[in-house]
């Protein structure tokens, strides 16, 4: 069974922040194994003809070497709902590991909610598959500053000056207006923003 993935946007048959998603492949086969071993190139150079239209996603699985990479066709999920809930201190997804039960397990906490936002040691940090972006009563855009996992749509949106980092408590929810999430099959825009006010959980009133 392959240790990690990649998802990769592929939009109109061209692949979206490659170069940030390669150096994250790099990094984390440095981490993992003592250094890199395997491009993005292999594999991919060609994507199918019948998948160079529209939005599909990229699913590359990968170890000490690529092992497989898979397209399909990609529609976002409809959010309206967020229901916060409670990690513990050593949860650890900060490289893209294949294993996400621990994530399905906080997920399968979302009751009525279309998902959930995962609080950890005091802090917001994602939902379960994308980061986070808040949107304050000036307008200003903040994403927490302690991700689950450092996503390349949000590395790349800091890189441009669109964000800033904040750390993010409870308290600090009721000082914004909307939420989006982001990642990176899902740019600014993909889907709606949804109201601040739509996070909701058993310890959090508005």
């Amino acid at each position: 069974m392959s240790e990690f993935l990649e998802t990769i946007r592929v939009s109109e048959g061209r692949f979206m922040l490659l170069p940030l998603h390669a150096e994250r492949m790099s990094r984390t086969q440095t981490e993992a194994y003592g250094r890199p071993n395997c491009g993005l190139c292999p594999g991919m150079a060609d994507v199918p003809v019948d998948m160079r239209t529209g939005e599909v996603k990229c699913r590359v699985r990968y170890g000490r070497e690529i092992e497989a990479v898979e397209f399909e066709r990609y529609s976002p999920r409809t959010v309206r709902s967020l229901r916060l809930v409670e990690a513990s201190a050593d949860l650890d997804y900060h490289l893209k590991y294949a294993d996400r039960s621990a994530l399905t397990a906080l997920r399968a906490q979302r009751g009525d909610a279309d998902d959930v936002v995962i609080v950890c040691q005091g802090l917001v940090t994602d939902t379960s598959y994308s980061n986070l972006v808040f949107r304050s009563r000036e307008g200003r855009l903040y994403t927490p500053r302690t991700p689950l996992l450092r996503g390349v749509m949000r590395r790349h949106l800091l890189e441009k000056g669109l964000l800033s980092e904040a750390d993010i408590t409870l308290a600090d929810l009721q000082g914004f207006v909307s939420v989006m999430m982001i990642n990176a099959m899902m740019p600014p825009g993909a889907i709606p923003e949804i109201p601040a006010t739509a996070i909701g959980g058993d310890a959090y009133r508005w």
